[in-house]
């Protein structure tokens, strides 16, 4: 049985819109048109791709494992095609997609990575920087084909690489805050003053919180003396504005890379996982 690559085309763009009408927009297609190639689709493969929602729709456990059967096809596709037209390049072409947290993000995955991508003009990057609790979701929706978290949710087909660790410490302004009871944090799930605190074996401690959205305005916060907070150590250490609270225990944080693991796997991935332990490895030390 082979599967038809217009209806490959059309399960590719609602995987990525979730929405049948913009996909359908995108592919210039009539909505009913797209509907019958994934309806005949689903019918080849026997099972449903996707789960329909009142604001869109969501992939079927099988219609994810399907996203990266097909992802993957085009990317050996590419790849194989790429050096067929030109036998003589050593350089990688392909579409890269990573998904980070932000304290690592731009300070240490985009450092790792520049050098690679530069020698690899080809590459093609999507780089998406979200709150951690988002991140497992891009990978198994096929939005992102590595992601790094603080913890190990390597499970089943999900890979799961210890790459080392962030030092958190607690950090004010040089001149001073307005208040030593007020913690910056990035939104009410953020739970790094209470997990600082556990270290010192306060388990209760009463402060108040304002939130700053992102880890960079609550590096600003401080230093403009809004507040304190416990950042990474590697943010903070060269802030002119901004001082280490000695006294206390640093926090360490790991940093796990995730990937699924692939029968095949193309020449891009697996650079870019060796890349990935080698390089960010190293900058963590």
């Amino acid at each position: 049985m082979a599967l038809q690559s217009h209806h490959l085309e059309a399960f590719l763009m609602i995987a990525r819109l979730k929405n049948f009408s913009k996909a359908a927009v995108s592919l210039h297609v009539t909505q009913s048109a797209l509907s019958h190639r994934i309806a005949a689709l689903e019918e080849e493969i026997a099972a449903p791709l996707f789960i329909r929602e009142k604001t869109g729709v969501r992939l079927t456990e099988l219609g994810e494992e399907f996203l990266r059967y097909v992802q993957l096809k085009n990317s050996l596709e590419e790849e194989f095609l790429s050096r067929l037209s030109d036998k003589k390049s050593t350089t990688l072409k392909g579409v890269l997609r990573v998904g980070t947290y932000a304290s690592i993000g731009r300070s240490i995955v985009l450092k790792a990575l520049t050098p690679f991508l530069a020698e690899n003009p080809g590459i093609q990057l999507f780089f998406m920087m979200r709150e951690m609790r988002a991140l497992p979701d891009l990978l198994k929706s096929g939005e992102a084909d590595f992601i790094f978290l603080d913890y190990d949710m390597g499970r089943g087909k999900i890979e799961s690489k210890l790459l080392g660790e962030e030092e958190y410490a607690l950090v004010e302004a040089k001149k001073g805050c307005v208040s030593q009871d007020v913690y910056l944090n990035h939104d009410e799930e953020d739970l790094i003053t209470f997990k600082f605190y556990e270290k010192q074996g306060i388990k209760n401690k009463i402060f108040r919180r304002s939130y700053l959205d992102e880890i960079y305005s609550c590096i600003d916060g401080v230093g403009n003396g809004m507040g304190m907070s416990v950042l990474p150590i590697h943010l903070v250490k060269d802030d002119p504005r901004i001082k280490i609270h000695a006294g206390f225990k640093n926090l360490k944080m790991p940093v796990y890379l995730h990937y699924f693991d692939q029968p095949v796997r193309t020449e891009m991935e697996k650079r870019v996982t060796q890349l990935f332990e080698k390089e960010i490895s190293q900058i963590l030390k």
